[in-house]
């Protein structure tokens, strides 16, 4: 079990907000124990994320960006069939860096879009950003497992 905390703007500085985002960390503590990370890609998005290490225990903390830091990942949960989808993925030349289904969400999400989510057997909630288009996607298991909140205050939209 992990926990994830994220702020969405477009364009305004969310310096302010890493206090609150650090608040929401502090009240996921039980979430998740061995570890803590914070990233913001400025005027865009600052992500939280509570990390209880079950796969890949020394790689596999979030937020996790891609190689080339277009691309950043929150995510709870767990794929079942993240080795299948790794192979699959590595067989299109994607190479990857870590042993976490993390990190295979991630690439499979860059590589196939929102319809590499059909894909996916496994209890999750994760939250992509693609800091170039400054677009996000939302998503959680169908049924709802691992819960994901959403509120608009003023004008920041807030995942937890």
């Amino acid at each position: 079990m992990c926990g994830f905390v994220s702020i969405h703007t477009s364009g305004q500085d969310l310096t302010p907000f890493k206090g609150i985002a650090g608040q929401m960390l502090r009240t996921l503590l039980h979430r998740g124990p061995d570890g803590e990370g914070i990233y913001t890609v400025p005027r865009q998005v600052l992500f939280g994320h509570r990390r209880l290490a079950v796969i890949d225990l020394d790689q596999g903390a979030q937020p996790m960006c891609s190689p080339c830091g277009r691309y950043s990942l929150v995510f709870n949960g767990e794929i079942y069939n993240y080795l299948e989808l790794r192979k699959e993925l590595q067989l299109t030349g994607v190479f990857f860096q870590s042993n976490s289904d993390t990190e295979v969400l991630l690439q499979l999400l860059i590589q196939q879009g929102p319809q590499g989510i059909t894909k996916l057997n496994g209890m999750f909630a994760f939250i992509l950003h693609d800091r170039e288009e400054n677009q996000w996607l939302a998503a959680r298991d169908h049924f709802g497992i691992k819960p994901l909140y959403y509120a608009q205050v003023e004008s920041q939209l807030l995942f937890a």
